[in-house]
C-alpha cells in the first residue's frame, strides 16, 4: 500500500529538482564544514571546546596583500578584502582587492582591484541581500571646508556578482569640530581627512551606528595635542547621510584601571596603558545578550586594549578600562550559544574568548603556534619578530565571522618583509589565509 502523504505530484518533484541543481550550480548547496575538510586540532578551556581547522589560502602576491577584512553576503557568499598599496598616507593610490567564495571558504575566486581605500572597511548588510561598503578614507568637499566630508558609496550586489560605486555617495555632515587633513602628493581633493570609519555597524532601533575615529592635533581646536579618540557615526538613511553621535572612549579623559592585569604575566605579551595615552581608536562592537552595548579597542601597538559599555543605545559610555586581549584592530562577534570572541594581536595573533555575559574574564589561544604547526615549508610560516620590533611578519589585522551557528571563520595574513612590500626576486610571497574555528559550550 502507498503512503498517499508521502508522495509529491510530477510538477512539484520538478520544481524541487530544478531548485536543488540551481543551489549546486550557485555554490549555495550544503557543503560540509570546513572543519571536516582537512586535520583539526582540540583545545580544551573553560566551559569550552574549541576545534581549530587547517589554514585555507586566499591569496599570494609579490607586493603587498596585507590588512585584511572578512565579510559574510546575507545569501551566504563570504568576501575578504585586503590592501594591495602601502601603509602611508603619501600614497600616490590607495587600493584594496577583494575575492569571493561561493563555498564556505574553500576556495577563493578571482582578485578584483577595485576598492579605493587603504584601510578594512565596514560591510552592513542591507535588507535586499546586498553589502553596503563604508570606506575608511573620508575627503574633503574643498580645503575651506572641515566640518563635512564625503566618501564613495559602494554596494556590493547578488553575492558579489554586481558593484555599484557612486563617487561621493556617502557623506558626514555637520561634524561638530573642524577636521584636518593628510598633506600629501596626491592632488588636494584626495588628502585623507583625519576622521575615518573604522570598526563595525550595529542596527539599534532605527538607527544605523558605526564605529570610527578622529585624529585631534595640528592647527585644529580646541585641542592641538595629538591624540585619537574612538567615537560614533549614527545614519537614519541607510548608510548614506552620517553624523556624529557619542564618543566611546577619549584619551583626554582615560585613566588606567588600578586592577589591571599583571603586566608580568608570561602569557600575555602585552603592556599596560601607559600615563599619557596616545589613542583610542580601532574599534569593535557588539551587541550583549541584556541589549548594552560593549565597545573593545586599541589603545596603541603593545598595549592592552580597552573597553566600555553603553546601557543607552550608544548615547553614553561608561569609563574605559583595559582587559587582557591586545593589541590592534580588534575584531569581535558574540555567537549563538552566547560565547564572546574576539580576535587581534601585535605581537602575533591570537583568539580570545569569553563566557560571561558582559567578559569580565577571558581565555586565549595563539593562532600563530597553531598556523606555524601547519605551515608545510618557511615560505608559509609566519614569524612573531621582524625587523622594526613587536610588529614582525604579520599587520595582526584580523576580522572574525559567524559563518554558521558557532562556527566561525578568521582572517589574516602573512608579511614576509614586514611593512615592505615582498621584491619579486625574494622566492618570498605576501598571504593572506582564512581559518575554521568552531566553539562548543561544555
Amino acid at each position: 500500500m502507498i503512503d498517499q502523504c508521502n508522495q509529491r505530484p510530477k510538477h512539484e518533484k520538478r520544481i524541487v529538482f530544478l531548485l536543488a541543481s540551481w543551489l549546486w550550480a550557485s555554490g549555495f548547496a550544503p557543503q560540509p564544514h570546513l572543519l571536516a575538510a582537512g586535520e583539526t586540532t582540540t583545545v580544551r578551556l573553560q566551559y569550552l571546546t574549541v576545534r581549530l581547522g587547517e589554514p585555507i589560502q586566499v591569496t599570494k602576491t609579490i607586493g603587498h596583500a596585507w590588512f585584511p577584512t572578512l565579510a559574510k553576503f546575507p545569501s551566504g557568499e563570504l568576501m575578504v578584502t585586503y590592501a594591495v598599496s602601502a601603509d602611508s598616507n603619501a600614497n600616490p593610490y590607495s587600493v584594496r582587492a577583494f575575492q569571493i567564495s561561493r563555498n564556505g571558504g574553500r576556495s577563493w575566486g578571482h582578485r578584483y582591484d577595485l576598492i579605493t581605500d587603504l584601510q578594512p572597511s565596514i560591510f552592513v548588510p542591507l535588507g535586499d541581500g546586498s553589502l553596503l561598503t563604508l570606506l575608511a578614507h573620508l575627503y574633503q568637499s574643498d580645503p575651506e571646508e572641515r566640518h563635512n566630508l564625503h566618501t564613495s558609496y559602494n554596494r556590493f550586489e547578488r553575492g558579489g556578482n554586481r558593484v555599484v560605486v557612486e563617487p561621493a555617495g556617502v557623506r558626514v555632515v555637520d561634524w561638530p569640530w573642524p577636521v584636518g587633513t593628510f598633506p600629501s602628493e596626491m592632488p588636494r581633493t584626495n588628502w585623507i581627512a583625519r576622521l575615518k570609519f573604522c570598526g563595525d555597524a550595529l542596527q539599534v532601533g532605527d538607527r544605523l551606528l558605526a564605529n570610527g575615529y578622529m585624529r585631534t592635533g595640528g592647527n585644529l581646536e580646541p585641542r592641538k595635542e595629538e591624540k585619537v579618540i574612538s567615537l560614533l557615526f549614527v545614519s537614519e538613511d541607510q548608510g548614506r547621510t552620517w553624523r556624529y553621535f557619542s564618543t566611546v572612549a577619549d584619551p583626554f579623559v582615560m585613566t588606567a584601571d588600578a586592577k589591571r592585569r599583571d603586566p608580568e604575566d608570561p602569557r600575555y605579551p602585552g603592556r599596560p596603558w601607559p600615563q599619557e595615552l596616545l589613542e583610542a581608536s580601532e574599534t569593535s562592537m557588539i551587541q550583549l545578550a541584556d541589549g548594552d552595548l560593549m565597545a573593545v579597542f586599541r589603545v596603541g601597538s603593545l598595549l592592552d586594549l580597552g573597553r566600555a559599555y553603553s546601557s543607552d543605545g550608544g548615547r553614553s559610555w561608561t569609563q574605559a578600562e583595559p582587559i587582557p586581549p591586545f593589541s590592534v584592530e580588534p575584531s569581535m562577534v558574540r555567537t549563538q550559544n552566547d560565547t564572546i570572541v574576539l580576535s587581534s594581536g601585535r605581537p602575533g595573533l591570537r583568539v580570545w574568548f569569553s563566557t560571561d555575559a558582559r567578559a569580565q574574564t577571558w581565555q586565549d589561544i595563539d593562532i600563530l603556534e597553531h598556523h606555524n604547526r601547519w605551515a608545510p615549508d618557511a615560505g608559509y610560516r609566519i614569524s612573531q619578530q621582524g625587523r622594526r620590533g613587536g610588529r614582525g611578519q604579520t599587520t595582526s589585522y584580523t576580522e572574525i565571522v559567524e559563518i554558521s551557528a558557532n562556527r566561525l571563520l578568521l582572517v589574516y595574513d602573512r608579511a614576509p618583509f614586514g611593512w615592505d612590500p615582498t621584491p619579486v626576486d625574494s622566492g618570498e610571497r605576501s598571504r593572506v589565509f582564512v581559518m575554521p574555528i568552531e566553539v562548543k559550550r561544555d
